[in-house]
């Protein structure tokens, strides 16, 4: 949806909290044109700062948007989550999924002028897995050797993974020469990378500029300028709009209104984030299918969406993805809300009444975490199952998350950043990832979708989780997030599903 509204330039050249108070008042203003100064540079907010400008460390989402300005990767993700060429014209895997072969284009140039080499591929991969700091190892691991030629990259495989060439958009393409010359720290200081903009600085706490590069192989791009300013802050992110010292920012759905009277650009859009009820399903009362299936269906997901969330959501069906994630399955029916049934559920179960901890972080990157945990434990009192509420800070309860030591029931989020359900797979319901059970028959299904390189064989494999899910409920899936996004009205910009700023792709009108 996107809501085209005028500039209210006048209002927005006053001062930062005057231009705020006047515009949420409903205050007129005089609408002008876009100036040259707007075309020529764009401010956009982010909640976190990045970690470093070394791709090769780092893999944060809002690093990551730095990332695909300033260097190229292999492939690409469009609008809908489908895989594109990028520095690779095209990919190939063997009838296994164990090797892949990238051929690599032959007219991209890194920002100090040398050619991008095939040899410089490999060396930005050995680079991260020869690096224990790496973040980005967690997309390595499963390479067992690299070779190259003149025209292509093959990686041999420990394993087969169908979902490979995803994980190499999160491979930022390094120069070997460079970065061994300068080393780590001096490469971070004076990132070279062949993408669309070049480094002009970084302030830590303040801001990363960029500039555009006129020799991109891709075409230079349309906005001279980026700066990329660190706002935690939802509110100071919106006070900064209405004033216009910033032209990009993402809102909270409490945050909607305040932006739909005024004289913005909104638009909002169905993103990778599935927010799902979790099980410790090892143990104690929620070790019964029947009153894991009882919360689920005591769930009443519409009017969470329609109160809590401002109707900025999708309630989720069977699928532990969103729609554009790869895996999702359309045809699975919407999860049912059935009070009656989940009451004769909980009496099947043997529940004894006896208090469950719904755990969850009150600083989480999800929408309204403290009143969606309330809005739960209502719904389930209603059915007469006791919650205890059990709120911390997103650092601890990540720790117990990671180190499955949460004891009953949990909110969480899971947004699959390769756009396909390999992560989630791995993450939510494999025995490697965060998982609170084993079922057998899963974890077979989850080798084989790895190993199936067909894409409609393949989500035929991962639907079939899906539906083992639903009968056995060890993940209640709620509702796929809504991104919203509000913007200067003279600003060109679609927001992504997966949460990327894609600034290279942006313009004034």
């Amino acid at each position: 949806m996107t809501l085209a509204l005028p500039v209210r330039r006048a209002l927005r050249r006053a001062a930062a909290g005057t231009a705020a108070v006047l515009l949420l008042a409903g205050c007129g203003g005089a609408t002008t044109a876009a100036t040259e100064a707007d075309k020529d540079t764009l401010t956009l907010a982010q909640p976190w700062d990045i970690a470093t400008p070394d791709p090769v460390i780092d893999n944060g989402l809002y690093s990551v948007n730095v990332f695909h300005g300033l260097f190229d990767q292999l492939v690409a993700i469009d609008t809908s989550g489908a895989l594109i060429p990028r520095l690779a014209t095209d990919w190939q895997a063997n009838e296994t999924g164990s090797e892949w072969t990238f051929t690599v284009r032959d007219d991209a140039v890194f920002h100090d002028g040398t050619p991008v080499s095939t040899s410089d591929v490999v060396f930005s991969f050995q680079a991260i897995l020869d690096n224990e700091k790496s973040l980005n190892r967690i997309y390595t691991n499963n390479i067992a050797s690299m070779s190259s030629d003149e025209d292509s990259v093959v990686f041999t495989l420990k394993s087969p993974d169908a979902a490979f060439p995803r994980m190499a958009y999160y491979i930022s393409i390094v120069p070997e020469a460079a970065y061994t010359t300068l080393g780590a720290e001096g490469f971070a200081q004076a990132p070279v990378g062949s993408g669309p903009y070049t480094f002009e600085s970084w302030t830590p706490g303040v801001s990363v500029v960029l500039a555009a590069n006129p020799d991109y192989w891709g075409g230079e791009p349309a906005v001279p300028n980026v700066i990329i300013e660190p706002v935690a802050d939802s509110e100071a992110r919106l006070n900064g709009l209405l004033s216009g010292s910033l032209d990009l920012v993402t809102l909270s759905p409490s945050q909607q209104s305040a932006v739909e009277s005024s004289d913005y650009t909104l638009k909002e859009v169905v993103s990778n984030q599935l927010v799902y009820v979790g099980f410790n399903a090892s143990s104690g009362p929620l070790a019964s299918p029947e009153l894991r299936k009882a919360i689920s269906m005591a769930i009443d997901r519409k009017t969470i969406i329609d109160t809590v969330l401002a109707g900025l959501a999708t309630p989720a069906n069977g699928s532990s993805v969103a729609p554009d994630v790869f895996g999702h399955d359309p045809d699975l029916e919407p999860l049912p809300f059935d009070k009656d049934q989940a009451v004769k559920l909980v009496e099947a179960s043997g529940y004894d009444g006896s208090t469950i901890p719904l755990e969850y972080a009150t600083d989480a990157n999800l929408p309204m975490p403290n009143e969606l945990a309330q809005a739960i434990a209502g719904q389930l009192l209603e059915i007469g199952i006791n919650v205890e509420l059990r709120g911390s800070d997103n650092s601890s309860f990540n720790l117990a998350w990671n180190s499955k030591s949460l004891e009953g029931i949990y909110l969480q989020q899971f947004s699959p950043s390769m756009m396909d359900a390999a992560t989630t797979l791995n993450y939510l319901y494999g025995p490697t990832g965060m998982a609170l059970f084993q079922d057998d028959e899963i974890n077979a299904l989850i080798t084989e979708a790895a190993a199936t390189t067909d894409p409609a064989q393949r989500s035929e494999v991962i639907s079939r989780v899906w539906q083992l899910n639903e009968e056995r409920t060890y993940v209640a899936n709620l509702h796929y997030s809504t991104t919203l996004v509000a913007m200067n009205a003279a600003l060109e910009f679609e927001p992504r599903p997966d949460g990327h700023l894609d600034f290279p792709a942006a313009s004034f009108k």
